[in-house]
């Protein structure tokens, strides 16, 4: 099939525009789940945190006795 040269470059054109916004939301999506699990990785951390602290006030009020 015979295109215009003209024409078979805007198609080219688009599809690589189509295919670099493709590229674009994958890796915003990639970037949105990293920082959902870093998130989440932070809040495990400060309950680790809190329930250590808390358990360290208990034994120390144990000790007090």
């Amino acid at each position: 099939m015979y295109q215009h040269p003209y024409l078979a470059s805007q198609l080219a054109e688009q599809r690589q525009r189509e295919l670099l916004a493709q590229a674009d939301r994958y890796r915003q999506s990639r970037h949105l789940a990293a920082l959902a699990k870093a998130s989440r990785r932070a809040e495990r951390a400060e309950r680790r945190l809190r329930r250590a602290l808390h358990k360290a006030l208990r034994l120390r009020a144990g000790l007090q006795r």
